[in-house]
């Protein structure tokens, strides 16, 4: 799971308080060599400068109780904020302690972002408006990905944009666009440079309609370039294949139960992976002969893009065939299996001459 964590203030206040205000528990848990002491709480008191919170009374019969010598740890999970605390007193059933200055939050984002410092002074343009009243904005870019960024503007500037509405972004920096990209306001909130109040600049978040191919990053704060490539995938509602971060939270996730099942998995993905590399002809041979059952289960556990390269290039029924069968959940075993007789069967084909499954199988020689 990843994390991110914010520094401010008035955001860890806000979010504590609606921890407290909806009554619900939260998990502090401190460790102890390789035990983790685990207890329920609620909290009682979240201010500017003091956080209480109080234990369940099963606390005073526990074995282990909380010990000032080492940090405690409060997790919620319903929305994942997570914090540490060195230092802290106990009062009864009451744990006092200072209001944490870093919160951790779940990343909701399903592609990472860069994250470019105000000081960066990279640009982004707009076009806003209509018809003859169209004009161009320039803002300061705060941090991009292939599917959105966002940007810091001046309040004077804030009011020719709502949330919800469509903006064009005619230029990025650093990025070679050639052509602007449209994208939807997500959001528009108060911005500030430092911990002062007052700056009149706000944040806007943009989603891009269309992801971009590709990305670049360059920042005062590295001295390495980043690229980030668009994920492939079909655009369909229904399952088609995973990120590699959320294949790598399943995997670990089975690995917990089974670990040979979970190795076994991982190595049959990279068997099963290069698929990719056949051609088209290939291809159309393939989905013809093997059991698209079988392979529909065994890509349960599949990137998105190796899904996207198998079935982007057949009929709509085909497709919408296969997308139904791959839309079936199995459980890891099933799957598994599944893996084992679709390799089989691409050896096979390999071993027949009718599959050459190298990286360079796809290029044609003029």
């Amino acid at each position: 799971m990843k994390m991110w964590s914010t520094y401010r203030k008035d955001i860890i206040k806000e979010k504590l308080l609606h921890v407290m205000e909806s009554g619900e528990s939260v998990t502090v848990w401190q460790n102890r060599g390789t035990e983790k002491i685990k207890f329920s709480a609620k909290f009682l008191e979240v201010t500017d400068s003091t956080t209480t919170i109080h234990l369940e009374d099963g606390y005073t019969n526990a074995d282990y109780q909380l010990t000032k010598d080492n940090p405690i740890f409060i997790h919620y999970a319903k929305e994942d904020y997570l914090f540490k605390k060195e230092a802290f007193k106990t009062d009864g059933l009451d744990v006092i302690m200072k209001t944490p200055v870093e919160l951790m939050m779940r990343e909701r984002r399903t592609v990472e972002r860069f994250s470019f410092k105000y000081q960066d002074y990279k640009n982004v343009s707009l076009k806003v408006g209509k018809d003859e009243n169209i004009e161009s904005i320039s803002c300061i870019l705060k941090d991009l990905s292939v599917n959105g960024l966002s940007l810091v503007i001046h309040e004077r500037e804030s009011a020719k944009f709502l949330e919800g509405s469509t903006v064009y972004v005619s230029a990025i920096s650093d990025q070679n666009l050639s052509s602007g990209v449209l994208a939807t306001i997500c959001y528009i909130t108060p911005y500030f440079v430092s911990s002062e109040k007052g700056s009149e600049l706000f944040k806007m978040g943009l989603k891009f309609n269309d992801a971009l191919e590709s990305v670049i990053f360059k920042s005062i704060n590295t001295v390495i370039s980043k690229k980030q490539i668009k994920q492939k995938g079909l655009e369909v509602s229904t399952f088609n294949g995973l990120s590699e971060s959320e294949l790598e939270k399943v995997l670990r996730k089975i690995s917990e139960d089974n670990l040979a099942l979970a190795n076994n998995i991982r190595e049959q993905c990279e068997n099963i992976d290069r698929l990719r590399y056949m051609t088209l002809e290939m291809k159309r041979m393939f989905l013809l002969e093997v059991n698209l059952d079988l392979l529909a289960a065994s890509l349960r556990l599949a990137t998105k893009e190796l899904v996207y390269d198998l079935i982007s290039e057949v009929t709509d029924t085909m497709r919408e065939e296969f997308l139904f069968k791959l839309d079936q959940p199995k459980s890891p075993s099933a799957i598994n299996k599944a893996q084992d007789e679709i390799v089989k069967f691409i050896r096979m084909k390999e071993r027949a001459g009718e599959l050459v499954l190298d990286p360079t199988s796809y290029e044609i020689l003029v």
